[in-house]
């Protein structure tokens, strides 16, 4: 019972998410590459929004009904040469790794342009919490590692400054509920951040 479920509350998440990469992108034709694109709705659904975004998929753990083309990645070095893309985008998927860091730089290797990063934000202990509540219902049996690496703004920032890129546009908070529901539950967690290679 708990995929079904899942299914429907994902499309409120997507909307979200979709609207704040359209929002920070530029527009015209784009070279995407999806890391950790998971099934690839998303990715998807962003190509029907845009149809000149030409978008490929990395995932460790490779889906087979996958919406687009994608590839294996050992979680360490994407299989890809240096600015093979024209965006890179990281869609939930850095806190389930335990170097965002290393993450970040090899994403910005492959990028040309820009890195986009769409995650999460703990100040606090009741913040990680209810974050671990929430990445464990929405992972629950897809074999995704859960360390739940959840980062505060600031360990955000120095992230990205070791990872060699800065932050050139930010969607903060984002809301996939509306009224009483999106306070209690999205409250200032969620984030869209355009990341540009500094120098």
């Amino acid at each position: 019972m708990i995929r079904p479920l899942i299914t429907w509350t994902d499309q409120p998440r997507q909307n979200g998410i979709i609207a704040a990469i359209t929002q920070v992108l530029d527009q015209g034709p784009l070279s995407i590459l999806d890391m950790g694109c998971g099934h690839g709705q998303l990715a998807m659904r962003l190509k029907q929004g845009n149809p000149d975004w030409d978008i490929t998929g990395v995932d460790v753990v490779v889906q087979p009904d996958c919406a687009i083309p994608v590839s294996a990645y050992d979680g360490t070095t994407i299989p890809f040469p240096d600015q093979s893309f024209d965006a890179v985008l990281c869609v939930d998927m850095l806190h389930h790794t335990d170097d965002p860091t290393a993450i970040l730089k090899e994403a910005g290797r492959v990028a040309r342009q820009s890195v986009i990063v769409k995650d999460h934000i703990a100040e606090s202990w009741l913040d990680h919490r209810m974050l671990t509540v929430l990445d464990w219902v929405g992972n629950a049996g897809t074999g995704v590692p859960l360390p739940y690496n959840f980062l505060s703004s600031k360990q955000w920032q120095s992230i990205f400054e070791l990872s060699g890129l800065r932050e050139s546009a930010k969607v903060h908070p984002l809301r996939y509920w509306p009224g009483l529901v999106g306070h209690v539950i999205d409250r200032q967690f969620h984030f869209v951040s355009k990341l540009a290679k500094q120098g």
